[in-house]
This record gives C-alpha cells, structure tokens and sequence, in this order.
C-alpha cells in the first residue's frame, strides 16, 4: 500500500515537472500561434501585445516588468524618452493617421493621457512631480482601430 501510495506520488511530481519544463516551442506546437505575446524592449520596459484576427497587433501595453501573477508591489517608472520610441515604433505618426481629440486628466502629481486618432488610440499615464524624473512613465496603452480588433472604449468615458 505505502509502495503504491509512493509510486502514485512520483507519478504525479513527474508529471508536475514535466509541465514545467515546456519550452515555448512545445507550446507553440501543441496549442498554434500566440494570441498575446510579451517582449522585454528595454531597460525596465517590457511590451504586451494581444493579436486580431488578422495576426497583426491590436492592443499594446508597454509597462515595467512583472511577474505574470503579482500582487501588491509596485513597479519603478519607466523613462519617458525610451516609451515615446516604442509607441513611435509600434505606431509611426504616418500610420497613426489624423489626431481626433486629445484628453489630458491631472490628478495629483499624476497626469492620464488618451489622444486619438483615425487609426490608432494611444494612453500615457505618468508621475509628473516635480522636478520631474526622467523616468516617470508608468504605462503607455496602444489600441488599433481595424475590424480584426475588439471596439475601443474609452475609460473615462461611459
């Protein structure tokens, strides 16, 4: 019995590290292309990227790393100058098309950010208390306006 209860308990820590050990190759293989993927772009910058239908990018959330389950910790800002080349990079102004409206909420020392355009809707949040930091981004959200794409809605708007 105690062999059996054993044995069983292998059996189930080698099937414990066997998923632990998938590479994103076996992944990849067994469940198709991604539908979100996150790249490191730079210093304390990392890139989240959800893909329509069509396999081209529709939403991009460009914030610090942290682990996929985290809890109350909080993440240092990024440096304002590197987040504008990566939205620069990931919508150029000759894709982003013609600027529609441009809100600019100010709470405290942190100020939100929505501009929109005819092809792409982009949020900054930053901590601007001053003197100002070179890296004070906190969070820059890119939202491609293409039928592939879910709708975008604003947040401050019901």
């Amino acid at each position: 019995m105690l062999s059996t209860m054993r044995y069983g308990l292998g059996c189930l820590l080698a099937g414990a590290i066997g998923l632990l050990v998938l590479k994103s190759s076996d992944l990849h293989s067994r469940f198709g292309e991604p539908t979100a993927e996150t790249f490191n772009v730079g210093p304390r910058i990392s890139l989240t990227v959800q893909y329509g239908s069509d396999r081209l990018v529709c939403q991009a959330l460009i914030d610090p790393p942290q682990p996929l389950l985290h809890g109350e910790v909080e993440a240092p800002n990024m440096s304002s100058e590197e987040v504008s080349k990566i939205v620069e990079e990931i919508a150029p102004e000759e894709v982003r098309g013609k600027e529609l409206s441009r809100i600019i909420t100010n709470g405290g020392c942190n100020q939100f950010t929505i501009v929109e355009y005819d092809n792409v809707v982009i949020t900054r949040s930053s901590h601007n208390c001053l003197p100002l930091q070179p890296d004070r981004e906190m969070r820059a959200t890119l939202w491609f306006k293409r039928d592939a794409c879910p709708r975008y809605h604003s947040p401050l708007i019901r």
